[in-house]
């Protein structure tokens, strides 16, 4: 699963403030920049001219490499071990209780998904209808109808030949993971979690031109101008850390309402390297067979970094060539993760990103005693789509750690999120507060920025002086995405402070 990239000479990624280019239309017209795409702040272009550059020079804009990527980008799916079909629901939506979610919604057609992946089977009679259709462009006729520089991007793009066509008759992982999602239902009993929804086909993958930042950047670009609010990408994304554009690229996307679900990976490694990346839903994969349902699958990733489980071994949906069959991998779990979103975004409209991945998390099944040597390192728990779209949330609370040597001294103090704190809230400098024995503040706010994805945070009190303490999580401060204060004391109802004392005694 090894990944390598390698600098692309005179080649770099532009991030400038809209309101601080004057001609970002002559730069995406020239010969030597490409626009990548345009957030509500951001323009990302492509550039080779030093000259560009000079010329942006103290207008806030920020210049990345831009990379090349080889190796095994593709969280490879393993095979399954069933063959069942037409024998009602498939084993993973019966998990999560999708028929509970269905007497709710299905999905709607006016919901938007992206999948970023190898080419698409899009005549797979259970796909065909269930592919976002570009209204506002007339296919054939050469031109760029809707103004968002794609020629005749009737059903997508292909990012990885740079043309309209994203389809891959052959395409296994992304047909597969398509069908999870969108799959309409037909006499092999595969249906997809949100089937009334819609799916745009990005291709990224498979094509003349080799993987880079550039593309990745360029596609999720797309899909959010677009107007998707739910991405998946089922890549092996540890290379993608340090690479500053396609960090960015994930923080513009997280800032502008989108959730982004990935696969956990495939190595069967706890705290693999993309465990740092907050802005970026991690799904896990568990198991799905009567003797070990939510047991974390053998090839599953795991860690503090993880943000949530979903069945993703023997899961059935569609292949190339119009068949049905089964598939296992975190690559598989991922988008079952992310239909739920789907059928929130239907149910909930007026929802934003941080209250819809509240409601996934807070409403996940605990699975830690099926996994006593995992506990904690699954993410919130295994999805539910019933629960998610039947219950309401529970105030948030948060489970405390101290890392404490045998003579009581105190190194640091680890705070683990048992459901999701609104980012805002939770940076706030009186959101976390700590004290000495005078009641006097000698530290607040929060040991690093808490993004929507942070699972946990970790004070460091080493250097603290001799003497007790109290951490102080406020709950007047401390809230859900819903603006449900926080419940310190797990008693269940909000309102109560996190205390927690500690001792340093050197």
């Amino acid at each position: 699963m090894n990944i390598t990239r390698h600098l692309i000479p005179k080649s770099y990624i532009v991030a400038a403030p809209r309101n601080s280019v004057a001609s970002l239309s002559s730069l995406a017209g020239s010969d030597q920049d490409k626009m990548l795409g345009t957030t509500k702040e951001t323009a990302f272009f492509l550039t080779d001219s030093v000259e560009t550059l000079k010329s942006l020079a103290d207008t806030g804009v920020q210049v990345f490499p831009n990379y090349q990527y080889e190796g095994d980008l593709v969280d490879a799916p393993v095979p399954g071990s069933i063959a069942e079909e037409g024998q009602g629901l498939p084993r993973h939506l019966d998990i999560i209780d999708i028929k509970k979610a269905w007497e709710v919604t299905r999905g709607d057609s006016s919901i938007l998904s992206a999948v970023t992946d190898s080419g698409l089977d899009l005549d797979h009679p259970q796909i065909q209808s269930a592919v976002w259709k570009n209204a506002e462009e007339v296919d054939g006729n050469g031109t760029d109808d809707d103004h968002n520089g794609k020629i005749d991007d009737v059903v997508g793009w292909d990012f990885s030949d740079d043309d309209a066509d994203p389809a891959e008759p052959d395409g296994t992982h992304h047909t597969h993971v398509f069908g999870i999602l969108h799959a309409q239902e037909g006499e092999s009993g595969v249906v997809g979690v949100a089937p009334q929804a819609r799916g745009m086909s990005l291709r990224i993958g498979g094509g003349k031109r080799r993987f880079s930042s550039s593309m990745m950047v360029e596609s999720y670009l797309y899909a959010l101008q677009e107007g998707v609010k739910s991405i998946n990408t089922s890549f092996n994304i540890d290379g993608f850390v340090g690479d500053r554009a396609i960090e960015t690229t994930y923080r513009e996307l997280a800032d502008n309402d989108v959730l982004l679900f990935n696969s956990a990976g495939n190595s069967g490694r706890r705290n693999p390297k993309r465990s740092v990346l907050d802005d970026v839903v991690l799904v896990a994969s568990t198991q799905t067979d009567p003797e070990h349902v939510d047991q974390r699958s053998e090839f599953s990733n795991y860690g503090w970094g993880i943000d949530i489980s979903a069945p993703g071994s023997d899961i059935l949906s569609t292949l190339p060539g119009g068949r049905t069959g089964a598939l296992s991998g975190t690559s598989m779990a991922s988008p079952v993760a992310m239909g739920v979103d789907l059928l929130l975004q239907s149910a909930h409209p007026d929802w934003n990103r941080a209250q819809r991945w509240a409601q996934i998390a807070g409403t996940a099944d605990s699975i830690d005693a099926l996994n006593t040597d995992d506990e904690g390192q699954l993410g919130y728990g295994r999805l539910n789509a019933g629960r998610a779209l039947t219950e309401e949330l529970s105030p948030p609370t948060v489970t405390t750690k101290l890392n404490t040597f045998p003579n009581g001294q105190t190194m640091n103090v680890v705070i683990r999120f048992d459901k999701v704190l609104d980012p805002e809230s939770a940076n706030s400098g009186d959101a976390w507060r700590i004290l000495n024995e005078k009641g006097e503040v000698v530290q607040s706010g929060p040991p690093k920025e808490v993004r929507l994805m942070t699972n946990q945070i970790d004070f460091n009190v080493a250097r603290l002086p001799k003497g007790s303490y109290t951490l102080v999580g406020s709950a007047k401060h401390l809230k859900d995405p819903f603006g449900r204060p926080l419940d310190g004391n797990k008693d269940g109802v909000a309102g109560d402070d996190l205390v927690v004392k500690f001792q340093r005694i050197s």
